[in-house]
């Protein structure tokens, strides 16, 4: 009697953890498609076609498929700043700022003789109630090597998509110093 219980017992837990496929009203089964169209088999496609979905991450979704993200954006924006690309980095703003001493970073951009700067980002905060987000916030931590020392920043910058919607801009940033 226990060895009869004993098989019983995981034939019962199979059969509740796979119920049956739901039936249609003709009484056949509803998961198999009936109109399903038929594909050749050649040696060029042995196996029924497949499609590629690729996963669109929901926090990103605001902005053109295959897009760069903020994270790569910003770290692009850091390195025109230490180039002095002045027209680059300009263009990486919404709105950009007329004098770099009101700038929201103007920490960053008034540093004299950058030598190396570096900049590390967290996962983007969305800012907005929009389904995708139309702001994220970005939080950074900034290193910038002069020649008078290394100078640590912590902070965010708000991104939001370009006009044309192929890509961010910076809509506003805040960055304060951080001791070591």
């Amino acid at each position: 009697m226990r060895g009869f219980i004993s098989l019983l017992i995981p034939l019962l837990v199979a059969g509740c953890s796979n119920p049956a496929p739901p039936v249609d009203a003709t009484g056949r089964d509803a998961s198999v498609a009936t109109t399903a169209p038929s594909v050749p088999t050649t040696k060029a496609a042995p196996q029924a076609a497949t499609v590629d979905v690729i996963a669109i991450d929901p926090l990103y979704g605001a902005v053109a498929l295959g897009s760069e993200p903020p994270s790569a954006m910003l770290n692009r924006y850091v390195l025109d700043l230490l180039n002095q690309d002045k027209a680059r980095s300009d263009a990486a703003w919404a709105y950009a700022p007329a004098d770099p001493r009101h700038a929201d970073d103007a920490a960053l951009r008034l540093l004299p003789d950058v030598r190396n700067l570096r900049l590390d980002s967290d996962v983007p905060l969305p800012r907005d109630d929009g389904q995708p987000p139309r702001l994220l916030e970005v939080p950074v931590r900034i290193r910038a090597m002069t020649a008078n020392g290394t100078f640590r920043y912590h902070g965010w910058y708000r991104v939001q998509p370009s006009a044309d919607g192929h890509g961010w801009q910076i809509q506003s940033a805040s960055l304060q110093p951080t001791l070591d």
